[in-house]
């Protein structure tokens, strides 16, 4: 499973933990703590150099969600299929209760105004993946989007 939807995940089930998630039933809000803690559990067992508590203390910075997902990559926690079936629970519960807390987008524009736009190769991979999405986006000329992939799932390697 891609580590960038899982730093995703871990940001998103952070927030819930931290009080986020209002409007969340108590079973919804249950269901992503058991869910957060299983795959807490397989980190902790099979991969004890990942730390999780770096994207828990300020879920909300990307900064901290690209060091963790560093630190999936580096510990290979991507080829485990204990990690891989609790992360996909947990990005699967998270959809369930809260859809936008995984919302995977190669490039997101909002509240944009530019002279120009020029995007070009961008990838995504995961559930429900966009590669490209604007909104309230203002540009006065010339506009180029190209090579842009949304993927549901990562090529296997071969």
């Amino acid at each position: 499973m891609d580590p960038s939807i899982v730093a995703a995940a871990v940001a998103a089930a952070s927030a819930v933990g931290a009080g986020a998630a209002a409007g969340l039933t108590e079973t919804a809000q249950k269901a992503v703590a058991d869910a957060y803690q299983a795959l807490k559990t397989v980190l902790s067992r099979n991969h004890a150099s990942v730390d999780v508590e770096v994207v828990e203390a300020r879920p909300q910075l990307e900064s901290r969600r690209a060091v963790l997902v560093e630190e999936l990559i580096a510990a290979g926690a991507q080829n485990d299929p204990e990690y891989v079936t609790a992360a996909r629970e947990l990005v699967r519960v998270l959809r369930a209760v809260s859809p936008a807390a995984v919302e995977v987008v190669g490039v997101k524009l909002a509240w944009f105004t530019a002279a120009e736009l020029d995007i070009s190769g961008v990838t995504a991979t995961g559930p429900g993946t966009s590669g490209f999405i604007a909104e309230h986006v203002e540009v006065g000329g010339k506009v180029t989007v190209t090579d842009i992939v949304a993927a549901q799932e990562p090529p296997h390697p071969r």
